[in-house]
């Protein structure tokens, strides 16, 4: 058996849960998501209405994807697509890391090399473990959607477009595992290039141009140049077309040649990017447990701040194009009037969705930094720390005061970017814009809280349930009222309970929740740590 085989074999069994994890994930989102639409919009009068409301609307059409005609799988495109994009997305660009760098980086590519196994067939192995990943992901997922009555052409389109975006974003990992020296360092920069090209793909449906009939909108040149929109335009159910999948693997195809050749010039363990040489002293921050949590988070800390800046100036772009469709359609201004929302006019309604986003990558922040703690405790480095006179107790608020601080931080800067770019609006919209992005903050709290929970309790599941939970309370918040789930369930999700524009008679009782909520989670996490033994790796 040829030493590309063997590794091929040794990385099933190593993924043999997390992959099918992955597809499983894929398919029994557009289980249900298919399901939930087609109850909720049986008819087609129903769909068209939504349609032509969403496709004057470019928040909505930024926020869900372009419409291409009243059919259900058309809708279930429109509505979907773009989130299972990202998260195949996301998948691919932890998968690459996952068996490149990190193994580099524990030393583990360095035993597998011992052998006859070369670094190219490294590659080749962790490239057909993608292939078979993204593969399944569009099989079952094309599967799950015949299940639900889609037509079949449509929905093997609709897995073209799910396989070869994935294999796009493999190929952006691969490229990141070889240029940073660290997986988190490429893990990082994996997660805002997705983020990034989400990011174009939004803007180039926002700029759409409306059919006469309302039921169309063509995406602006922005959509043909992201992997994202690549698979949007593939149009399942529609066009069915397939040559768009091909622009994936042919951008797939590019970044693992270049990732090769990459590879055969830097030695095993190092990045194209070398690591900054630390001083010969250390600085004063580092004199005690909170200077050493911000040192040991500062680079994602300030990754995941500058996505959220970018993404409050990406709300003042969108905002104005808003604005501007408005002033020049009169007919548009009286339907989004319309719809009906009670929750203030139309900029602050979408200043409310648009925040809540940023909330949520704010708490993906907030979330990371508790699950450093387990980071630090499995690697034993914790034990150090701890053999010296800082007690357990300030170790673990170290932490929680880091991720909450620099959580305030990124809130409230990307409120004052968003709040300035949308000043040219209504000068009003920058007091509110702030303090709707400060008013995240509770929620943030509530999700770094439970996960540090976990971590005291549980500390072997950590980052798994910190993760579970995260992606529980984005189904429920963003996507509770699409899968018609009760509002009890929504309710669990924290962004459920942040205060809603207007501002000036905002509901503050649900923060004053979030708050008690988030309270009680460090208390207990506090308690319990404080008295359990440490707990490494093995």
């Amino acid at each position: 058996m040829s030493a590309t085989a063997v590794l091929l074999r040794f990385r099933l069994r190593r993924d043999r849960i997390l992959v099918p994890v992955w597809v499983v994930v894929m398919a029994f989102s557009v289980l249900f998501v298919a399901a939930a639409l087609a109850s909720t919009y049986n008819t087609e009068s129903l769909r068209v209405a939504v349609i032509r409301l969403a496709s004057v609307d470019p928040t909505l059409l930024a926020l869900r994807g372009d419409p291409d005609g009243p059919s259900a799988g058309s809708f279930f495109v429109m509505e979907i697509g773009a989130y299972l994009l990202i998260l195949v997305g996301f998948m691919n660009t932890f998968l690459a890391v996952r068996h490149t760098r990190a193994d580099e980086q524990a030393g583990r590519a360095e035993l597998v090399l011992a052998t006859r196994a070369s670094r190219p067939s490294m590659t080749a192995s962790t490239l057909m473990l993608a292939v078979i990943a993204n593969v399944g992901v569009g099989l079952f997922g094309a599967l799950a959607a015949m299940a639900t009555g889609y037509d079949v052409p449509g929905s093997i389109v609709l897995g073209w477009a799910l396989a070869t975006t994935g294999m796009a974003f493999f190929g952006i990992g691969l490229l990141f595992g070889q240029i940073f020296s660290t997986s988190r360092a490429a893990n990082g920069w994996g997660s805002a290039a997705v983020a990034f090209f989400w990011v174009v793909a939004a803007a180039g449906n926002a700029a759409g141009k409306v059919s006469s009939d309302g039921l169309h909108v063509t995406p602006g040149a922005a959509i043909w140049f992201t992997p994202i929109g690549w698979g949007l335009r593939t149009l399942p159910y529609t066009q069915n077309l397939w040559w768009p999948g091909l622009l994936s693997l042919a951008l797939a195809a590019v970044l693992i040649v270049v990732s090769v050749l990459l590879q055969g010039v830097r030695d095993t363990g190092a990045g194209l990017v070398a690591a900054r040489l630390g001083r010969g002293t250390a600085s004063a921050v580092l004199r005690g447990p909170i200077g050493l949590a911000w040192r040991l988070q500062r680079g994602s800390i300030i990754g995941w701040g500058i996505g959220a800046v970018l993404g409050g100036a990406a709300i003042g772009g969108l905002g104005k194009t808003l604005n501007d469709s408005i002033s020049q359609n009169k007919d548009l201004s009286k339907a989004i009037d319309e719809m009906g929302t009670g929750h203030g006019t139309v900029f602050e309604v979408f200043i409310g969705v648009m925040i809540a986003l940023i909330g949520l990558v704010v708490a993906g922040a907030a979330i990371q930094t508790a699950m450093r703690m387990r980071q630090e405790e499995a690697a034993t480095t914790a034990e150090l720390v701890l053999a010296t006179p800082v007690s357990r107790l300030r170790w673990f608020l170290s932490y929680v005061i880091v991720g909450l601080v620099a959580s305030a931080v990124i809130l409230t800067v990307a409120g004052i970017v968003a709040g300035s770019a949308l000043a040219t609006i209504d000068q009003s919209l920058v007091g509110q814009t702030i303090l709707l992005s400060i008013a995240q903050l509770p929620a943030v709290a509530v999700y770094m809280g439970v996960t540090a929970l976990v971590f005291a309790v549980i500390p072997k599941l950590t980052i798994a349930a910190g993760w579970i939970v995260f992606g529980v309370g984005v189904v429920l918040g963003e996507f509770g009222s699409l899968l018609n789930l009760p509002d009890w369930v929504r309710q669990v999700a924290p962004t459920a309970h942040t205060a809603v524009p207007p501002m000036s008679s905002a509901d503050w009782s649900g923060t004053w929740w979030l708050i008690g909520i988030a309270v009680v989670a460090f208390a207990l996490a506090a308690i319990v740590f404080t008295r359990r033994g440490l707990v490494s790796q093995s």
